[in-house]
């Protein structure tokens, strides 16, 4: 949307936004099986940080095909301050977030008086449907806590994972993985904690009921302890027996659990060895071409046909990303750069 299709549509108000952020569901709510487990929130996170790295410009070409940036509001918005809550970094790495988690995202733009650009805003809804009009235009309705939401779909942000007609997939596919690793998780924190907690078995001559055997294993206990045993010796009566425990929790199987980690780190398009900081040049180049442009290409394509009206798209206007960091952080991408630079005396 431009300044030519401003004023045929509803304006947006920050109070209407602000309402609109308290009323969708929470993305810990909705992700929390995933997003708790710490080796999905380290992946979805490098992913994210990565991502809100790049810079975004507003880009104008001409018709010999050499482009400029223009230095307006986009370019505010996209560099400087987002909207008043985020600055560009955090407002990319929340998308970015949700993209992963939820398999959608849609963020709201905000139009001043004159047409102009003002801020984009983040939505917090993930329950979403397709419409058609009697305009004949295609509308989204959002389920929030609220109530529901509908808008003109042109006028909404939408990042798809794994695309479909009418949206983004809903639901991820790592149930079972998730299910291993949080019962992996939980029984090995049961046996750390009940570990060394019963080392023996008392047992008397005589039969007990459950009331006299705890009076006599109080008795037992003050005897010992009374007992003379700074020598490491304690003497207790005959008609007592102990029968000593060595109860050994089941080992944490990590072979197991460091594949399924790797899984899910292959399921969010990120490795181990790329975390870690250890991949090699190919692997690198492989997340880059693999992972992180195809989201950075979305953004371009989405920001560019929601923000600019027909004709200023028409007039080779585009929202751009500038990928030269992430295409020279290798090795031999680095020699290549700078030896075309020198050849070419920059």
């Amino acid at each position: 949307m431009g300044v030519f299709d401003y004023f045929k549509r509803d304006t947006v108000t920050v109070s209407k936004v602000i309402e609109l952020l308290g009323k969708g569901h929470s993305l810990f709510s909705l992700g929390k099986d995933i997003y708790s487990i710490p080796e999905i929130r380290t992946a979805v996170n490098f992913i994210a940080e990565k991502v809100a790295t790049i810079p975004f410009y507003h880009i104008r070409a001409d018709t010999s095909g050499k482009s400029s940036v223009i230095n307006d509001r986009y370019q505010f918005v996209l560099n400087i301050r987002t909207n008043p809550m985020q600055s560009p970094f955090v407002f990319f790495t929340q998308l970015i977030t949700r993209l992963l988690v939820a398999n959608n995202c849609f963020a709201m733009p905000e139009w001043g008086d004159n047409g102009d650009l003002k801020w984009i805003y983040l939505l917090p809804f993930t329950c979403f449907q397709f419409d058609n009009g009697v305009d004949g235009k295609e509308y989204i309705t959002f389920t929030g806590n609220g109530g529901t939401y509908t808008f003109p779909y042109e006028d909404i942000l939408h990042f798809q994972r794994f695309p479909t007609e009418r949206g983004g997939i809903k639901t991820q596919a790592t149930g079972n993985y998730v299910k291993v690793v949080d019962a992996m998780q939980n029984q090995a924190v049961k046996d750390m904690e009940n570990s060394g907690r019963l080392s023996a078995v008392l047992t008397t001559k005589v039969k007990l009921n459950s009331e006299h055997e705890k009076a006599k294993l109080k008795e037992f206990i003050e005897t010992f302890k009374a007992s003379e045993n700074s020598t490491g010796l304690g003497m207790i009566s005959g008609e007592y027996g102990i029968t000593p425990l060595n109860i050994q929790s089941n080992a944490l199987d990590t072979k197991l659990l460091n594949e399924i980690t790797r899984s899910l780190y292959n399921y969010f398009g990120v490795s181990t060895e790329i975390i870690n900081g250890n991949a090699t040049e190919i692997q690198y180049e492989q997340f880059v071409d693999n992972t992180l442009k195809p989201i950075v290409k979305q953004i371009e394509q989405e920001f560019s046909y929601k923000l600019f009206s027909n004709t200023e798209i028409y007039h080779y206007n585009r929202i751009q990303a500038e990928l030269v960091d992430l295409e020279v952080s290798n090795l031999s991408s680095k020699t290549m750069f700078f030896d075309k630079m020198l050849y070419h005396g920059v």
